[in-house]
């Protein structure tokens, strides 16, 4: 059984939502290599990528310290450090396969890779599909969905261009809300802007989370000369986001996680003898 990391074991973060207008880091999964990038939101650079050589990458969430990436054909979330790459486990799904996946604060959502037009909500404790809905639009193998504000946003197949809005039972809200007018597929929302992967381009494109309207392109620039990107899926920290977690105001996430590492016990057991010495002397 996977604990669950409270706020405190996130770590102080600032919410985001200012769109690029200042750095925070992008994070994705490219298609064939696995590579897991971490990309500078105002440069582009490629600050960081391990690759972890599961399979052919897809899916990509961060929440705090943790990635949680898919690869085709395979009924695993798996989980590494952020910061060094070290493997941490896997989440054991139903499904057999998932390329694009989100998370709304409590659960994954993932859409199917397998030929249809389902999208699966995921327990991440138990790895069980707790919701299977019917994204309307869409045709089959979807590989760009992201929870926001209550809502999801999705494109219409593989490498398709136009995403539209649905409600959390598959319902269209906005029909083609974004059309890149290009091969594209994961996206994710940084609190303000939609980040679309132009997966061919190597470049990103940020639309207006109100109006969908496009606003500039983010060209990559891999951290090793040569590496070329592929990139399926994207996520900014939902642990640093207003609509998921972490926001001002805002409860803790519901994470899967990892046992909590040494220093974090100790840092709790701390802070209970603390609460207990205060309680004694107010006793007193």
């Amino acid at each position: 059984m996977k604990s669950i990391l409270t706020l405190a074991a996130l770590s102080v973060v600032t919410a985001l939502g200012a769109g690029n207008a200042y750095a925070y880091s992008i994070y994705g999964d490219s298609a064939g290599s696995n590579a897991l990038s971490t990309i500078d939101s105002t440069t582009g650079a490629e600050t960081q990528r391990f690759s972890p050589g599961k399979g052919n990458g897809r899916g990509m969430v961060v929440v705090g310290n943790v990635m949680y990436y898919t690869v085709t054909g395979d009924s695993h979330i798996y989980e590494v450090d952020k910061n060094t790459g070290i493997a941490l486990g896997s989440i054991q799904t139903q499904n057999a396969s998932m390329s694009t996946i989100a998370f709304d604060g409590t659960y994954f959502w993932t859409a199917d890779y397998s030929g249809t037009n389902k999208a699966f909500k995921i327990d991440p404790v138990t790895g069980l599909n707790v919701a299977t809905i019917t994204l309307a639009s869409a045709s089959s193998s979807m590989d760009g969905l992201e929870y926001f504000n209550g809502k999801l946003i999705g494109n219409r197949c593989d490498a398709c261009g136009i995403y539209d809005v649905y409600d959390l039972s598959g319902n269209v809200l906005q029909s083609a809300f974004i059309n890149t007018g290009t091969r594209s597929t994961g996206i994710a929302f940084d609190g303000t802007n939609f980040l679309v992967s132009n997966v061919y381009a190597g470049t990103i494109g940020v639309y207006s989370g109100t109006t969908g309207a496009f606003l500039s392109t983010l060209t990559l620039t891999p951290k090793t000369p040569g590496n070329s990107f592929l990139i399926e899926d994207l996520s900014v920290d939902y642990g640093a986001r207003a609509d998921t977690c972490g926001g001002v105001g805002q409860p803790p996430c519901n994470v899967p996680g990892i046992p909590e590492p040494q220093s974090y016990a100790m840092m709790l057991a701390g802070l209970g003898a603390l609460g207990y010495m205060a309680r004694r002397r107010k006793q007193g």
